[in-house]
């Protein structure tokens, strides 16, 4: 394979362990809805909530704002358990929001990786997808503008009526355009097999690598991944075995 002039980056569970800050969040909430309504299991709560968060994490239409809809999303949960409290509920959604962003850190070693990634000359940028003010709390948290000048919001180009989010080929073309290189000059790191590598290969970048963190997930047949990593940290290594990596000042 040829060098390549530019690396994208997904977000969530690629360049920060998104599911690990989600389960110090469930913990702390479990706990304050023991606190705030004595005899409702906490765990069961959270158990409750949590498919009707994946269902529809927020409202389609737009009509409600993100962290009102959630909080009915706990309301919901709580009459599962015969109950309806919609101050306590606010609460722990206030809970969850806040514990997640406390806990949303870049991985240990993605800054400098980074940085040397860019020391040899490749542009970067992050493309994730998700509602526009969720992931840029969710940017701002990590200090995602100080490692990069280019993070696409998929949430964010739906929202303008002209763009899309991931898999679509719009938003990667985009990243392309910002910073400067053809499709075929770039690769995308990510987790999502539909998202980030059935999107890129879709999208005619040279390459998708894949972060298969447990390594319990088999690759689909059909999906060509340039490498499967357990983490982003591998990433330089398999650029140098792939032959992408630029020749980096010594």
């Amino acid at each position: 394979m040829s060098p390549i002039k530019a690396i994208f980056f997904d977000l969530d569970d690629t360049l920060v362990l998104t599911e690990d800050a989600d389960k110090a969040a469930f913990s702390r909430v479990a706990a304050l809805a023991e606190e705030l309504l004595p005899g409702v299991s906490g765990r069961q709560l959270v158990n409750d909530w949590r498919p009707l968060f994946h269902a529809s994490p927020w409202c389609p239409e737009g009509k409600v704002e993100v962290e009102a809809w959630r909080a009915q999303l706990w309301r919901q949960a709580m009459a599962r358990q015969g109950r309806d409290d919609a101050a306590a509920a606010a609460r722990l959604q206030h809970c969850f929001s806040s514990t997640r962003l406390e806990h949303f850190r870049f991985v240990r070693g993605v800054e400098e990786m980074v940085a040397g990634l860019q020391g040899c000359g490749l542009a970067t940028a992050i493309i994730t997808n998700g509602h526009r003010m969720v992931q840029r709390h969710k940017l701002e948290a990590c200090q995602a503008g100080r490692l990069f000048q280019h993070m696409l919001v998929g949430g964010e180009e739906v929202a303008v009526g002209c763009g899309y989010e991931k898999p679509h080929p719009a938003i990667f073309h985009k990243a392309c355009g910002l910073v400067g290189c053809l499709p075929e000059e770039a690769v995308h790191v990510g987790d999502s097999l539909i998202a980030d590598i059935n999107g890129a290969l879709q999208s005619g970048l040279a390459g998708a690598i894949w972060i298969n963190r447990n390594g319990e997930r088999p690759l689909p047949t059909g999906l060509q991944a340039a490498a499967v990593l357990s983490s982003v940290l591998e990433l330089p290594s398999a650029l140098q075995q792939l032959q992408m990596l630029p020749r980096c000042p010594s």
